[in-house]
């Protein structure tokens, strides 16, 4: 099978041969890919665009090898988290399935690429809205939590208190469920703010969330 075949079969499979195949298979096919991509690229582009997320996706394959083992697809893959964050945001795909975007390495896009990084947590940010779903919020704030662990809280990127901002207006104003998360995203990534605490009746209901 050539590469995009192989995409179709893990695709079909659910992933469950990937899942169960040996790390020294899946780290090589992950470098033949970047490679095959680097000549073929219009061809994996348009295969992604062709394929909508489910649970258990070969997006992830993709993602995975694009962000770990180059820097040269992370303008494509700001591209793919755009498309699949707006498919969430538009019901044509479970909120649930933002979570393939978490198969994205961040290490690389921040250190080697931080104006992309930029853009990437500008845009995640700033579609969380307390008019969404809670759950799409709480799906993107998880994103957000994978993307912003990797943040150097040395590094003076202005655009970050607004990112920080957005979390906190949902932490103190969204439904209970998108609060929890919102305050767990603060407390992973070492941010102490001055949130109000939750009322009474909140930690109640909570200690059911």
């Amino acid at each position: 099978m050539n590469i995009i075949e192989n995409l179709k079969y893990h695709q079909d499979n659910e992933l469950e041969d990937w899942i169960n195949s040996d790390d020294k298979v899946t780290r090589k096919f992950l470098k033949e890919l970047v490679k095959y991509s680097k000549v073929n690229f219009n061809e994996i582009e348009q295969y992604c665009i062709n394929t909508i997320p489910t649970e258990y996706s070969s997006l992830s394959i993709v993602y995975e090898a694009f962000s770990e083992y180059s820097i040269d697809f992370n303008e494509f893959l700001f591209k793919e988290i755009q498309r699949v964050v707006n498919l969430a945001k538009n019901k044509r795909i479970k909120p649930e399935y933002l979570e393939l975007l978490t198969d994205i390495e961040t290490e690389d896009i921040y250190s080697k690429t931080e104006d992309i990084y930029i853009e990437i947590m500008e845009f995640l940010t700033s579609n969380l809205h307390l008019q969404n779903e809670p759950e799409f919020n709480i799906e993107l704030l998880d994103v957000i939590d994978w993307f912003l662990i990797e943040l150097d809280q040395d590094d003076e990127i202005s655009e970050s208190r607004i990112w920080i901002n957005r979390i906190t207006e949902l932490a103190n104003n969204g439904d209970l469920g998108v609060k929890i998360k919102a305050r767990e995203v603060l407390k992973n990534s070492d941010i102490s703010n001055a949130l109000p605490p939750f009322s009474l009746i909140e930690k109640i209901k909570g200690i059911f969330k």
